[in-house]
C-alpha cells in the first residue's frame, strides 16, 4: 500500500497537483487517494528522503523549492541526457505510439478542453516513450530525478505557447519516426532551450 501511495503522490507531483506553498496534509491526501494515513505518511517520508520534500516547524511537510541556479544546472543536464535519449530512441519507438502522439497534438492544436493539462500529458508520455525505446534504465532513473527536481523551481513557469509546444513535439516525433538520431537530438535540445528562454524571460520581467 505504501508503494501505491508513493506512486500516486509522485504522479501528483509530476502533474502539478500538489500545493507548492502550503503544507501537505496526510489526512487530505489519504482521503483523496481513498487509503489510510499510514501509507501516505510512509510515502511522504520516502519523498522527503529523495530530497523532494522539506520538513518544517511542527513537522509539517512542504514541497522543497530550488532557486534559479540549481534549476538551470538541472536543465543543462537534462538537455544533454534527453538529447542522447532521443538519439538512442530514433527509429525504435513503435509507430503506433508515434501516431497516437501525433493525434493528440492535432487535438491540442484544435483547441478546447484544458490545453495546459493536455500539453503536460503529451510531454510526459513523449518523454516516457523515448526512455522506453532508448532502453537505458540508468539514464531513465537519472532523468526521472532531474524532471522531479525541475518541478521544485521557486518561480512559476510561464504559460506554455501551445503552437510552439506542438511544433517542438512534432519535430521530435518526426525525427524519431525517420530514425534520424542527429535530428532527434537537435529537436530535443531545441525543445528544452525553449523552456530555458521562457523561464529567463519571465524572471527578467519580474
Amino acid at each position: 500500500m505504501a508503494d501505491t501511495a508513493y506512486a500516486s503522490l509522485h504522479a501528483m507531483l509530476l502533474t502539478h497537483r500538489l500545493p507548492l506553498d502550503a503544507p501537505l496534509s496526510e489526512r487530505n491526501l489519504a482521503a483523496e487517494l481513498g487509503i489510510s494515513r499510514t501509507p501516505v505518511r510512509e510515502a511522504l517520508r520516502r519523498l522527503e528522503g529523495e530530497g523532494l520534500l522539506d520538513r518544517r516547524g511542527g513537522g509539517l511537510m512542504y514541497i522543497r523549492r530550488i532557486g534559479i541556479e540549481e534549476f538551470l544546472e538541472v536543465l543543462q543536464l537534462r538537455r544533454l541526457l534527453e538529447g542522447e535519449a532521443a538519439a538512442a530512441a530514433a527509429g525504435r519507438v513503435p509507430p503506433a505510439v508515434l501516431q497516437a502522439l501525433h493525434g493528440r497534438l492535432r487535438a491540442l492544436r484544435a483547441g478546447g478542453g484544458r490545453p495546459d493539462a493536455a500539453r503536460l500529458a503529451i510531454d510526459l508520455d513523449l518523454h516516457g516513450a523515448i526512455l522506453a525505446a532508448a532502453d537505458n534504465a540508468t539514464m531513465g532513473r537519472v532523468l526521472a530525478d532531474l524532471r522531479r527536481r525541475m518541478l521544485l523551481f521557486a518561480t512559476p513557469r510561464p504559460p506554455e505557447d501551445p503552437a510552439r509546444a506542438c511544433a517542438d513535439y512534432a519535430a521530435i516525433l518526426d525525427a524519431l519516426a525517420a530514425g534520424d538520431a542527429a535530428a532527434a537530438r537537435a529537436a530535443m535540445a531545441a525543445h528544452l532551450d525553449t523552456l530555458r528562454t521562457g523561464i529567463l524571460a519571465r524572471l527578467a520581467a519580474l
